[in-house]
């Protein structure tokens, strides 16, 4: 059965094609060759100037007899241009089509033909644009040598219009270029490469920021002015003042120079499109980006396009992600062992590691009569009694704050007031205290509807100072309370047994609870009593 990722990926192979090269390819030819054309009729040559006169006097059948020749020459041109450049196309994206077919299929190629056709992707707008200098240097020799040699031009003429269809075929070279790459970055590179990584892969031509910075300087500066003055340069050389008048010849000098305003700024805004979207896009993406993890979208990834500065910065964005994805999984998942307060402080570095003095109010619960539970119930239904209490009692401590250290089999062992600190901890933790006797009271009542045996506990609670620190080996800490008020505390709560009382308070704790609190109680004794461990005898508070 085909996976998400396969379906996907069947997905993208039937949107991906090759035709958008070709297209470029050709439309960037063909635009360049009537391009060539405007400027030649428009330029005041003497061969220009020529044929328009012998146009004006001829005969209508004459007149359409040359614009159908030359319409002809024209698609000529444009055949012999075009045909070479759709030839190597087709061999150079061979590797990329066998890809294709595989995709389409569902299949996955051999990792020799991959890498073939992801260098061959990168690579392609590198290896046409050499190929397609060639054309436009070659042909335009051909055509207007060959006009020459027809006696049809002079030779200033002839090495103008050569030179000025070179110029153009830079102009049409760099179009065939960033309109090649525009369209493999948006088809076909992200269905090669869906984790990026452009730029990890070797054998492969880059261009940098600056170098496409300067190359569109260059292209649309500094062209169109060596058009001009060659132009200008061959109009003086050949000026013939008793042939045409001084303004006729200023005239057709503005006209031409409007000409090449026009085309040139044309052209100039395609490449200026396809440039600065070359490297707005790819930057817009990793903003966005960005935005979505500052939303707390762990899974948004940069789309990354290309090898040059942008790509390996989407590459680093990528890789910053999925490390706070990481961590934010293993936030997630220590905050299930420790608490969620423990867990920012040791993140955060808050806690010393050599431990910190500080007053807290401790509390343990345990369930009593819990060894012959466990003896006479299923094991199962042991656990499920368990997790019952113990999510009931954990929802009653943090709701005021406490914070659970450990659960020591059936027993909890709880803070407050550390390791974030609260002036009231003695308040929080009786009240927690008078809530878990609440819960536990619900909990039977639930209990007694299932059949399930009753449980009943002991509290204890005792206000002091404790050591607060990461403890344990180098490899696994724990975060605990080291002093005697955590053994009162457990104390306390083993002495609730043996008075038969839920809660007992030592005298620390119950002074610093509030007036209203202490109205509250109801069934509260006082006593002083021995500890085991204690020299001196300890006032405690009992509530029944």
């Amino acid at each position: 059965m085909p996976t998400m990722g396969d379906k996907k990926l069947l997905t993208d192979s039937n949107q991906a094609s090759l035709k958008g090269f070709y297209i470029i390819g050709v439309g960037a030819t063909i635009a360049g060759i009537l391009v060539i054309m405007i400027l030649n009729i428009a330029t005041p040559l003497e061969f220009v100037l020529d044929h328009i006169a012998v146009l004006k006097q001829g005969e209508t059948m004459d007149w359409l007899h040359t614009i159908v020749t030359r319409f002809i020459v024209l698609v000529g041109i444009a055949f012999l241009s075009c045909t070479p450049f759709l030839c190597i196309m087709f061999i150079m994206v061979k590797p990329i089509s066998a890809c294709l077919k595989f995709f389409k299929h569902g299949q996955r190629p051999s990792e020799n033909l991959l890498e073939q056709a992801r260098q061959r992707l990168i690579n392609l707008p590198f290896i046409m644009v050499p190929f397609n200098l060639l054309f436009w240097i070659l042909i335009p020799v051909i055509v207007f040598s060959g006009a020459y040699a027809a006696g049809q031009i002079n030779p200033g003429t002839a090495m103008v219009f050569s030179a000025r269809s070179i110029m153009v075929g830079l102009i049409s070279s760099s179009i065939v270029f960033f309109g090649t790459e525009a369209y493999a970055r948006q088809r076909l590179i992200p269905l090669f490469f869906p984790e990026g990584l452009l730029s990890k892969l070797e054998g492969c031509a880059t261009l940098s920021i600056s170098k496409r910075v300067r190359a569109f300087f260059r292209l649309v500066s500094l062209i169109p002015l060596a058009t001009i003055v060659l132009t200008l340069w061959i109009l003086y050389l050949q000026a013939d003042p008793s042939a045409v008048t001084v303004e006729e010849y200023a005239w057709g000098v503005l006209v031409f120079s409007i000409v090449v305003f026009a085309l040139f700024f044309i052209g100039s805004g395609v490449l200026n499109r396809l440039i600065s979207r070359s490297i707005s896009l790819p930057v817009k993406n990793i903003l966005d980006t960005v935005e979505e993890i500052k939303k707390g979208n762990y899974d948004a990834q940069v789309r990354v396009v290309s090898n040059d500065e942008i790509g390996v910065l989407g590459d680093s964005t990528n890789e910053m992600i999925r490390g706070l994805k990481e961590r934010e999984l293993l936030r997630d998942a220590f905050g299930k062992y420790v608490a969620p307060e423990v867990r920012d402080e040791i993140l955060s570095g808050r806690i010393p590691l050599d431990g910190e003095v500080r007053e807290v109010t401790v509390l343990f619960a345990d369930i009593r009569g819990f060894t012959p539970l466990t003896e006479s119930n299923d094991p199962k239904r042991v656990v499920k009694i368990l997790n019952k209490y113990f999510e009931e009692m954990a929802a009653a401590i943090h709701e005021h704050s406490g914070l659970i250290l450990q659960f020591l089999g059936d027993e909890i062992y709880a803070v407050f007031g550390a390791p974030v600190y609260k002036s009231n901890h003695p308040c929080l933790a009786f009240e927690a205290a008078i809530s878990m006797k609440k819960r536990i009271s619900k909990l039977n009542k639930f209990f007694s509807r299932k059949g399930w045996p009753m449980l009943s506990h002991g509290i204890g609670i005792h206000t002091g100072n404790v050591v607060a620190a990461n403890i344990g080996s180098p490899d696994r800490l724990s975060y605990l309370l080291v002093g005697d008020t955590v053994n009162i505390a457990s104390r306390l709560q083993s002495l609730t047994k043996r008075l038969d009382v839920h809660i007992i308070l030592s005298s620390q704790t119950h002074d610093r609870l509030q007036k209203q609190q202490l109205q509250e109680i109801k069934g509260k004794k006082s006593m002083t009593i021995d500890i085991t461990g204690k020299r001196n005898k300890v006032d405690i508070y009992s509530i029944g």
